[in-house]
């Protein structure tokens, strides 16, 4: 490349980072104001958790210590120290590092999913997982684009990332917690489970392009089931340390399409869909060698699907029937009852906590779902919700609760569940399944995790699957005096999903590389294997009558409910468990030679301080960046506190249309039940007017004066959501003040507050209520939404100006799935003699401009439906995932003030058509939106546009 095309280049991406960042901000949720905070410095972590949380805090600190060095070395980076921030109040698993800001949150609450678990501790998981991810930012710090950061702040090094895969950034840190944990997901194989599936199942794998992007017609794996295998390959195929030579090529010199790609064939001498196709290669040749021979037969309950659908945690009705749990591209997640391939949808449930569990005793069927706390988005829980199958009665057993796994005896009288405090410690507790009153709290000595419990078939005892430390067993307890035995010596093996039977313990196990269902002999002591299912059985029910088996089975389409005998005798015994085959991830263990980082943790006492709440300003941003409407060139710094309690901004902003600049300054403080909002702003605006009394008006003049504005207000957001609809609330109030000087131009806008000051108010009101959506559904198929907006001058003065606008949106399903037909209405009321008028909120018909009205009625009907799932890749520049097409027909009348006080009616009428396409470019995951469309008025006037509908992020 040229010295001055490379130049240009430069040139071009230091304009690309006027644009706002595609990188997400960190967590924007709160804790509640009455929490108060601790904080720990180790040498390269500074951890800020919750008061209280000393002992747990600094074992994770040491923990942290501990992989520092381990888990950076293979990417040749030692980053900067970095904050991390502990979330103790909600059930959610999960954790993240951002750049904006730069810190990682860890989320202590285990999950019940072993699948998702494995044999780690939850913290050590995280750990080692998301500190990789710290490392992998630090890695940009390398070249021109570490140059880039300091001239721009992490909105640079966010942008420079985005030509990073997202599957690497995940992959890198799967192969990395695999190689250095003994649990983690690369060895667990439910994890590739569907990736296995489909290259054993189809003739040949998707594209590039699908598997990096999604689809709306399969479900593809995502990326951090794709980057496992591209990032585990590249591994054992060229070295541990060719991530660290590729990125160190990237980072040197980023900025041109492909460029990730580029960088790696210079690395490999193959670029991204090169590896792509080796990988596949790879993984499908070791997966064909480990599968089953002589399968079990199978009977199915549930209809082979069109699309990818789940059918998930069999349950038997007393009559033989099935219930199951069923959820997938077309359908959200919802119990129906199955009967020799036919189905009948019982209840579509709220948002369930991910236990990977569902019981059923004779007429009641129970599960955990998450509730949320109205203000505060990092308090939330898990409660308890009981069904009656033959009346329909819905309870709600707990209010408050941090209960999982619920299992309810066969007689309906009690459910046993896990309790996870939130110091992540777990108790089992037994409930009254009528009131939900707590009947006993088990011991927990050895503070061993506890997993999805169930009842046994006589009701008389509780298997649950129990983790000390990296190893599993289960465990028995006897309700009548409260005795505990452990089955079998704990081992590393990802064991989970028990079944207690009479002396069978049925469960699953990932003995020989696939997950199946084996049995355990109490008496004999001796295992079974009970299914040799091609790709994997999991969660083994019983029916009433002890002579059928049900489980779910995988395969292309997803999980299917099949039966087989329940029938020992014809069951292999395993003289000894096998080793599971780690061709894909053994050679990594080996390259780390560090298999057990976190066997000996030291316990180092680091010394614990106040974090003030009074700590408001985290910057990390600085430098340009373009509003979004693409006319205003703010150059500022931005800013977010560790706990996510202020958000500020402030800088100097140039608009184009006008041709001037404003100093502005943005500030919400979210650290109170309410949010307050402050904003001010100073500099000069500009009109153009025109300087001839009479027509033609063709000369015109430029007015220049000086605003300034200050808006303070407050701001309360609700969240209601507890059942299958998102459900919220929004209320807010502010004062607005303007202030102007050496505006004093003849004729004026009525919308320009000319050389007068205006002091308004701002009162607004929101709801909605949807229906949550599967993946294939336009728009919710049922829901409601409501807007009231007031704005007026109390206190009086010169400017006056009065606005009232209502709005509703109704939405109902159309005459096909994944069809909406959307009905909208509003009304909006301005003052007969206002002097100054308030920009609307109403929706206006299509195909007009928008005109001030003392009255103004307007009214739509949309019906949005999916055209079509192309999946088409255009080379590796445009992928189209899917088409779809929105008709609607707008109306309004509005009342119109003219000379002498009169008002003069105007109707509007107008129909259209938009064809809008959801597709990624260049390789990206994020999608966009892209239309066209076509308006016609009733006075036949038509149009086409081109219709931006959403840039993905």
């Amino acid at each position: 490349m040229s010295t001055c095309l490379r130049l240009l280049v430069i040139l071009l991406t230091i304009s690309f980072l006027a644009i706002p960042s595609w990188a997400q901000l960190g967590n924007t949720s709160q804790n509640q104001s009455s929490l108060q905070w601790s904080q720990k410095r180790t040498p390269h972590f500074r951890l800020i958790y919750p008061k209280g949380y000393d002992s747990l805090s600094n074992h994770l600190a040491n923990t942290l210590e501990t992989v520092y060095d381990p888990v950076a070395k293979t990417l040749g980076r030692r980053p900067r120290p970095i904050s991390l921030v502990l979330q103790t109040q909600t059930t959610v698993s999960n954790g993240f590092v951002t750049l904006m800001p730069r810190h990682t949150e860890f989320y202590i609450t285990p999950p019940q999913d072993a699948n998702f678990l494995g044999n780690n501790r939850w913290l050590d998981l995280l750990a080692v997982h998301e500190f990789r991810h710290v490392v992998q930012y630090e890695k940009a710090m390398t070249g021109l684009s570490k140059a880039l950061f300091y001239a721009f702040g992490y909105n640079a090094t966010s942008f420079i990332n985005l030509g990073v895969p997202d599957w690497f950034s995940e992959g890198d840190a799967v192969c990395t917690e695999t190689a250095l944990t003994a649990g983690g997901r690369g060895r667990i194989p439910e994890f590739n489970l569907l990736q296995r599936t489909q290259l054993l199942s189809r003739p040949k794998p998707f594209s590039y392009f699908k598997a990096v992007a999604g689809s709306y017609k399969d479900n593809v794996p995502d990326w951090y089931v794709l980057g496992y295998q591209l990032t585990n390959y590249t591994r054992r195929t060229f070295g541990p340390e060719v991530w660290d030579q590729a990125l160190n090529k990237y980072y040197r010199f980023p900025f041109y399409p492909f460029s990730f790609s580029d960088k790696l064939r210079k690395t490999t001498k193959v670029g991204v869909e090169g590896l792509y196709r080796l990988a596949n290669e790879d993984f499908k040749k070791q997966w064909s060698e480990q599968q089953p021979r002589n399968l079990t037969p199978v009977d199915y309950q549930s209809a082979l699907p069109k699309v990818y659908t789940d059918y998930q945690f069999p349950q038997y009705l007393p009559d033989g029937r099935l219930i199951a749990l069923k959820s997938g591209l077309a359908n959200i997640p919802a119990f129906v009852r199955l009967d020799t391939l036919k189905e009948e949808t019982l209840f579509e449930t709220g948002y369930l906590n991910n236990s990977a569990t569902l019981s059923f005793g004779t007429h009641t069927l129970v599960w955990a779902e998450q509730h949320f706390d109205p203000r505060w988005g990092m308090r939330d829980y898990t409660v308890l919700k009981t069904l009656h199958t033959q009346t329909g009665k819905l309870n709600k057993l707990s209010s408050l609760s941090r209960y999982f796994a619920p299992s309810i005896s066969p007689d309906d009288s009690r459910i046993i569940t896990v309790e996870v405090d939130t110091q992540g410690k777990s108790q089992l507790v037994l409930l009254d399944a009528s009131t939900g009153q707590v009947l006993q709290v088990f011991p927990n000595p050895d503070q061993a995790f506890y997993q999805q419990p169930r009842f046994s078939t006589d009701g008389q005892q509780v298997v649950v699957t129990k983790q000390i430390g990296r190893k599993k067993t289960f465990e028995i307890v006897t309700l009548a005096n409260g005795s505990t035995q452990e089955v079998f010596t704990p081992l590393i093996q990802n064991i989970a999903q028990p079944l207690l039977h009479q002396n069978w313990l049925i469960y699953n196990a990932p003995y020989t590389g696939i997950d199946q269902i084996y049995a355990y002999h109490l008496t004999t002591k001796k295992t079974y294997q009970v299914t040799r299912r091609p790709f994997g059985a999991y969660h083994a029910a019983l029916s009433p009558d002890r002579k059928t088996l049900a489980f779910q089975d995988f395969g292309e389409k997803g999980f299917r409910i099949g039966t087989m005998p329940f029938d020992p005798s014809h069951w292999p015994e395993i003289q000894e468990i096998p080793a599971a085959p780690d061709r894909s991830f053994g050679p990594l263990v080996q390259q780390e030679n560090n298999a057990s980082i976190l066997s000996k943790v030291p316990g180092q006492d680091y010394p614990t301080r106040s974090y003030s709440k009074a700590n408001l300003f985290n910057i990390y941003h600085w430098g340009p960046t373009f509003s979004s409407s693409i006319t205003d060139l703010n150059v500022g710094i931005e800013s977010q506190n560790l706990i996510s309690t202020a958000f500020t901004s402030a800088g100097y902003t140039y608009n184009a249309a006008e041709r001037q600049g404003q100093w502005y300054g943005n500030f919400s403080y979210y650290g109170w039940y309410p949010v307050l909002d402050v904003s001010v702003s100073s500099g000069s605006r500009a009109t153009r007017y025109a300087l001839d009394r009479q027509a033609p008006l063709d000369s015109t003049g430029v007015d220049r004066w000086r605003q300034n504005d200050l808006n303070v207000g407050l701001r309360l957001p609700l969240t209601f959501t507890h059942s299958k609809y998102r459900e919220g609330l929004s209320m807010a109030v502010y004062g607005n003040f303007i202030q102007t000087k050496g505006y004093d131009l003849w004729v004026r806008n009525r919308n320009e507050p000319g050389s007068n000051n205006l002091a308004a108010t701002t009162v607004s009101f929101a709801y909605n209520r949807l229906l949550r959506q599967s993946k294939r559904d336009v728009q919710p198929r049922w829901g409601q939404t409501f807007l009231a907006y007031a704005r007026n001058t109390p206190f009086g003065g010169t400017l006056q100006g009065n606005l009232l606008a209502l709005q509703t949106r109704l939405y109902f399903p159309g005459f096909a799935k994944h069809h909406s037909l959307r009905v909208f209405g509003g009304i909006q009321f301005q003052g007969s003699s206002d002097t100054y008028v308030f920009s609307s909120p109403l929706f206006f018909p299509r195909g007009y401009a928008y005109e001030n009205a003392q009255r103004l009625t307007t009214g739509s009907i949309q019906y949005q439906l999916p055209l079509l799932y192309p999946d088409l890749a255009i080379g590796p520049l445009l992928y189209i995932q899917r088409v779809k097409l929105n008709a609607f027909v707008d109306g309004g009348h509005a009342l119109i003030p003219v000379r002498n006080n009169g008002l003069r009616d105007r109707y509007y009428g107008s129909a259209g058509l938009d064809i809008i396409f959801d597709f990624n470019l260049l390789r990206f995951r994020q999608p966009l939106e892209l239309g066209f469309r076509q308006v016609i008025t009733q006075e036949r006037r038509y149009s086409a546009q081109l219709l931006v509908v959403d840039i993905g992020f």
